[in-house]
């Protein structure tokens, strides 16, 4: 995966866990309509905001380990352990 379009399609053949093509979708769009104040505007032209683009590699990567964790057998395994755990232990309250 070299690109955000190849993350979002593995994501969408079901690589990596439930849900997490929706989220990164939603965590991408929320992080890029986000603006971050510039300092000095003088310095940047007229542009009053620009976008936090290591937030958005933050995300990238995140979401990129997430696919290579659901690839490993075992650790999808133990993941889907702890869920089960944690589901039990909300109905059992």
């Amino acid at each position: 995966m070299n690109t955000v379009q190849e993350l979002r399609a593995a994501l969408r053949a079901g690589h990596g866990f439930p849900g997490d093509a929706e989220r990164l979708d939603a965590e991408l769009a929320a992080q890029l309509l986000r603006r971050v104040p510039v300092d000095r505007l003088d310095q940047v032209d007229q542009v009053p905001a620009v976008v936090d683009l290591v937030a958005v590699a933050e995300i990238i990567a995140a979401y990129r380990g997430r696919v290579h964790l659901a690839a490993d057998p075992e650790t999808a395994d133990a993941v889907d352990q702890v869920i089960a755990d944690l589901l039990a232990r909300q109905g059992a309250e």
